[in-house]
């Protein structure tokens, strides 16, 4: 029998149910939702995470903030800690009822860390189940049928690179958060946090306000004149642009010429360059342009990615690969109003050649 652990409940549904021969069935076991099916005559089982399920700390000795030697923080042991203690148990429990576990977690950085935490819970009463990895950028019936024809292994180096990251957040964060709540003897709800991310972001803001505070806003005056040519209205400005001096502009508009003379038309022509596929920068910025905030956006693009409607959403490529078939993500899109037309003119033409930005060797945009 196979396990296939998934990173989460709504993702594990939909790839049983892409790889299901047939109907799937639902199971909540230890409180845990589970989908059954058989593919190829063989039963599979998928397990959804809650995305970790352990949380790194430090030992227990160091929680008092007050009397704790913050060098020897720094320097502690890192523990991992058990966070979703029902997915935990549910691991060890079926471990010994599977041959082989397959790890279907998002593929990147935290969905290897994720993964590999389930395989340490799975070997602790399976040690010699064996592991493979599904490796997918979209949860396509496509995508997940190459991935589970094509298995991998799980990339441990990866893993550690993320597990690195959280322990660094975890030491920067936590002693320096303690540093200065206790020299400054702001201690309770009023502590002061800081961060790996967070300090250099203030820092942005605090920059950015001062310069908001030292400028000196200086008045100034332009004017502007209504001409009528052809009973059609237009406005220009004075060439000279901002009067400085009140007293010039006012001496410029007494003058009240009645006429004005065009010297010179200049024609440019302007190319628009095509816009760059999204990556998750430039995804978030246009988000943000519509209302939307950063994190909404990325929730609502970690659902659609989930239900497979658009691929991973974090990325850092703006350039589709050549294996890529555009045009038939094109033909689905003519079912969809107001892109239908729109499809529909693009698949009429004899090629489909996007626009490029910056490549990535990651997950396409």
């Amino acid at each position: 029998m196979k396990l296939i652990v998934a990173e989460k409940p709504i993702a594990g549904r939909r790839i049983a149910e892409l790889l299901a021969d047939s109907k799937v069935t639902e199971k909540r076991i230890n409180s845990v939702p589970t989908y059954h099916f058989e593919r190829n005559n063989e039963p599979c089982v998928v397990i959804p995470l809650r995305g970790h399920i352990k949380d790194v700390d430090f030992p227990k000795r160091y929680s008092p903030w007050v009397g704790t030697d913050l060098k020897a923080l720094v320097y502690s042991n890192i523990e991992y800690a058990e966070k979703e203690r029902n997915i935990i148990s549910l691991l060890k429990g079926l471990a010994t009822q599977f041959n082989i576990a397959i790890f279907a977690t998002d593929y990147d950085r935290e969905g290897e860390s994720i993964a590999l935490e389930a395989l340490e819970c799975l070997q602790e009463t399976n040690p010699n189940i064996e592991t493979k990895r599904a490796v997918f950028s979209a949860i396509t019936k496509q995508d997940i049928e190459q991935a589970f024809n094509t298995l991998k292994e799980l990339d441990f180096n990866l893993a550690d690179s993320a597990n690195a990251r959280r322990e660094i957040d975890l030491i920067w964060g936590a002693v320096l958060t303690r540093f200065l709540s206790l020299v400054s003897g702001q201690l309770g709800k009023e502590f002061l946090s800081a961060g790996r991310v967070q300090s250099p972001t203030l820092a942005l803001i605090v920059d950015r306000e001062k310069e908001i505070l030292a400028f000196k806003p200086r008045p100034y005056w332009e004017i502007e004149a209504i001409f009528e040519k052809d009973s059609k209205k237009f406005s220009a400005l004075h060439k000279q642009g901002r009067f400085w001096e009140k007293e010039k502009a006012l001496a410029v508009l007494k003058k009240k010429e009645p006429f004005g003379v065009v010297s010179k038309i200049t024609i440019k022509e302007k190319t628009l360059k095509r816009p760059e596929p999204f990556n998750t920068t430039s995804f978030l910025r246009a988000a943000t342009s519509l209302g939307f905030s950063a994190a909404r956006a990325m929730s609502l693009a970690e659902d659609l990615y989930n239900l497979g409607y658009i691929s991973y959403p974090r990325t850092d490529n703006a350039a589709y690969p050549a294996t890529i078939n555009l045009r038939k993500i094109v033909q689905t899109l003519t079912a969809y109003n107001p892109v239908s037309n729109i499809a529909k003119e693009l698949l009429s033409k004899e090629r489909l050649v996007p626009s490029r930005g910056k490549s990535a060797r990651d997950h396409p945009p």
